[in-house]
């Protein structure tokens, strides 16, 4: 009669691996085994460590290993998925504005982010609240697997021209002579009452009190103005 001796395997467990996971965490996470000194394995382990970012997108298999004093061997396994971060785009942002241009509305997608960035309030940029310069405008959204993405796209806040004219006086008769005016920057354009492209006529306007623009755009396409004050007095 011979007698053999069956062993049951070892019972074997390990903790600390979450279901999920984002795949910018490059933090690693400890494992835990029991009993202790058996191995890891799969994408993203390190001796007893599980690094999402290095494991990669998709569905992980972490197995942990342990063989005992008998040469009996057994394992667990647990899954983790590793998720991508949201695509996101956004909409409404021009590459430039005047710092006196309107206020703007942005678009995120998906919807539900947060903008953030100097002149932003909620979901609009106001060009003159940012001031002059470039600005760096983001859009952040987390999505139901509580990954977080960004994008940011920059714009640029031009000065606007600064504008004057000289020609005018303060008043004159009714049946003076036309006189002609000069902007500054030139290029611009006069308007107003009395104005034939860049002379007023007294006899043309008539008498009363006008008010002559002088408006000129730059090559930002930013827009600015000097108004000046006039009256004709009846000859």
């Amino acid at each position: 009669t011979d007698s053999v001796t069956v062993i049951g395997v070892p019972y074997t467990s390990f903790s600390g691996l979450d279901t999920s996971y984002c795949v910018d965490d490059s933090n690693a996470v400890v494992l835990t085994g029991t009993p202790s000194g058996g191995t890891f394995t799969g994408n993203g382990i390190s001796g007893n460590t599980f690094t999402p970012s290095s494991a990669g997108i998709g569905n992980q298999s972490i197995t942990y290993t342990f063989t005992d004093g008998n040469g009996c061997i057994n394992s667990q396994n647990q899954s983790a998925t590793v998720n991508s971060l949201p695509a996101l785009t956004f909409s409404g942002l021009d590459t430039s504005y005047c710092v006196n241009g309107s206020d703007v509305s942005l678009s995120g997608f998906p919807s539900g982010g947060t903008f953030n960035g100097t002149g932003i309030s909620g979901n609009t940029f106001s060009p003159s609240t940012a001031g002059i310069g470039n600005h760096s405008i983001t859009y952040t959204y987390t999505d139901g697997n509580s990954c977080t993405n960004s994008i940011t796209i920059n714009t640029m806040v031009n000065n606007g021209p600064v504008v004057s004219f000289s020609g005018l006086a303060t008043g004159y008769c009714e049946n003076a002579p036309s006189v002609v005016l000069t902007g500054n920057p030139t290029g611009g354009n006069f308007s107003g009452t009395g104005i034939s492209g860049n002379s007023f006529f007294p006899s043309i306007a008539g008498v009363g009190t006008y008010s002559i623009l002088y408006t000129y755009s730059d090559g930002n396409n930013c827009t600015n103005s000097q108004a000046q004050s006039v009256d004709v007095y009846s000859s």
